[in-house]
């Protein structure tokens, strides 16, 4: 079977005008700003931001569901929930730093990477994922329930608990995760069109087995 790349890209940025965000953005529009908040909870619910950087995040809460993004940095996002619900990301980088719950259920990621963010709980259900790339990152859980994927991978990753079940799609590349210090994998028997190598199929072995109701004997001797 041939494994299909993700088709990923940093955003270009122009020169940034450095912007103190306002608390409540709802619905705003923000283009070519480095982009700092002040508050400890913010909104941007509904909002636009293109070609910008968001350089400081509320430390508690940001708000931003239906938030749309395009061309855009995250600089080391340090807070503890990002609500981020059917938001849309096009060509969005997160390099760094640490959020307690990212909530991006039932949204749209195209050309995304996300290197070496540390994350508690990364929600994805319903999600769409197409060029998506998560790499040196430490997961809590991953949540992928009812997820479509399409040249979507994993490099150098951690994740404890792992949550596919109805996942839909292709090019789910799980080679790059530590499947050794997986606590728990859900929905085994939605890994249709996953990559894994040949070491993490013996380690998983056993959790496939009971996922596809096999039981698994001692040969005879």
């Amino acid at each position: 079977m041939s494994i299909d790349a993700p088709r990923v890209a940093p955003p270009q940025l122009p020169p940034l005008t450095g912007q103190e965000a306002p608390s409540e953005a709802d619905e705003g529009a923000f283009s070519e700003a480095s982009l700092s908040w002040v508050d400890d909870d913010a909104s941007v619910v509904g909002a636009e931001i293109v070609d910008s950087r968001l350089a400081r995040l509320p430390p508690e809460r940001l708000a931003a569901r239906r938030l749309r993004l395009a061309e855009v940095e995250l600089a080391a996002p340090v807070t503890v929930t990002l609500d981020a619900a059917r938001s849309s990301w096009r060509g969005v980088t997160v390099e760094g730093g640490s959020i307690g719950v990212l909530d991006c259920s039932g949204a749209t990621w195209r050309n995304v990477v996300l290197r070496g963010v540390r994350i508690g709980y990364l929600n994805l259900r319903e999600a769409s994922l197409a060029d998506v790339v998560l790499t040196g990152c430490r997961i809590g859980t991953l949540d992928l329930v009812g997820a479509t994927s399409t040249r979507t991978a994993l490099a150098e990753c951690l994740v404890e608990d792992l949550d596919l079940r109805h996942r839909k799609g292709e090019h789910l590349d799980l080679r790059g995760l530590d499947v050794v210090r997986l606590n728990r994998l859900d929905g085994a028997d939605s890994m249709l069109g996953v990559v894994i190598t040949e070491e993490q199929a013996r380690w998983l072995g056993p959790v496939l087995a009971r996922a596809l109701r096999l039981t698994l004997a001692e040969e005879d001797t």
